[in-house]
């Protein structure tokens, strides 16, 4: 299984779930806050995914994005798509382009909102989508799997072989 993380609330301690929502409904006006700050269960997490097929997805434009990969990955050497905008069907229509060797039945893509389940779903509905409920539960559009932390989440992952 390859994956697809989001940068923004599976990684980052920031919810941006209205404010790219706004964006997506056209407003231009759209600044996007963002931090260095983990999530504290984050850390335990990469250190078992690590070394896998990873890709971050990021909604930060590529300067943002590299300064914030520099600053929370140190010398790890990190794939990732910036500028990727949420719940558009292009978003990851860029990352099976930019990534040929990702192919929709063979990813699973980690987010924290209903959000990244809708651009998943939006592109392609076979598309595992595993989320970690941060600020907003995932249950209503019904991700492959739902837990409430990241230790939870490898735990099912684990179970299903993923």
């Amino acid at each position: 299984m390859k994956y697809a993380v989001w940068l923004d609330g599976v990684v980052l301690d920031v919810d941006l779930t209205e404010l790219l929502y706004k964006k997506f409904k056209g407003d231009k006006d759209v600044n996007l806050p963002y931090t260095f700050n983990v999530h504290k269960d984050w850390e335990d997490f990469y250190s078992k995914i690590k070394g896998k097929d990873i890709v971050f997805l990021s909604p930060y434009d590529e300067r943002t994005t590299r300064e914030i990969i520099e600053k929370v990955f140190k010398n790890d050497v990190i794939k990732f798509i910036p500028s990727m905008s949420k719940p558009e069907k292009k978003c990851l229509g860029r990352l099976f382009s930019e990534f040929p060797e990702f192919q929709p039945l063979e990813t699973a893509i980690i987010g924290s909102s209903p959000l990244d389940l809708l651009s998943a779903r939006f592109y392609d509905s076979r598309i595992k989508v595993l989320c970690v409920n941060r600020y907003t539960s995932c249950a209503k559009y019904s991700p492959y799997l739902m837990a409430n932390s990241l230790e939870e989440l490898y735990d099912l992952m684990v179970k299903l072989k993923l």
